[in-house]
């Protein structure tokens, strides 16, 4: 993970399948335009996204081997699921795919840097849902889970990192 300073890390969210984004402009930063809070089935969707990524980088963590032998196969046994069960589009899997390091111990940094990143998008999302629910008494998004369609996954996700987290 890269820190802009020693005592100020940088805190860099995800686009599906590890494209850097910008983080929603908040009141605080005196920002000039205040980007909106992801909608509860945006947020869902991401929630959904970040962790059936997370569940493939957490398969890969526990294999003994990272580190030490190639795990291209692995990696795009991982990636090929994901686009499987239409949470990632191929065109992202290839361009993902394209940056795996060869060398094994690269590799095992690449992932646990995509962990961490991972994280940290899940949080950002979470934090910016929350922040626009503040004085509403609507923090309920653990309780509904089930209101978003798996079925408009992808077009929930598109219209969120459109709408919500522009690259930048």
């Amino acid at each position: 993970m890269r820190l802009s300073t020693p005592e100020a890390p940088q805190k860099k969210a995800l686009q599906p399948m590890g494209q850097p984004m910008a983080q929603p402009q908040t009141a605080s930063q005196g920002g000039p335009q205040q980007q909106p809070a992801p909608t509860h089935s945006q947020t869902v969707a991401a929630l959904r996204h970040l962790s059936a990524i997370q569940s493939e980088l957490t398969k890969l963590l526990e294999n003994p081997n990272l580190g030490k032998a190639d795990m291209k196969s692995a990696i795009i046994d991982g990636v090929t699921k994901l686009v499987a069960d239409r949470i990632v589009p191929a065109t992202a899997a290839v361009a993902k795919l394209a940056m795996v390091p060869d060398r094994p111990f690269e590799q095992k940094k690449w992932i646990e840097q995509d962990y961490v990143q991972n994280e940290q998008a899940r949080n950002l999302v979470l934090d910016h849902h929350r922040a626009s629910a503040v004085g509403t008494e609507n923090y309920e998004l653990e309780n509904k889970l089930h209101d978003s369609d798996p079925e408009n996954h992808m077009q929930d996700i598109s219209a969120m990192m459109q709408s919500n987290y522009k690259g930048a």
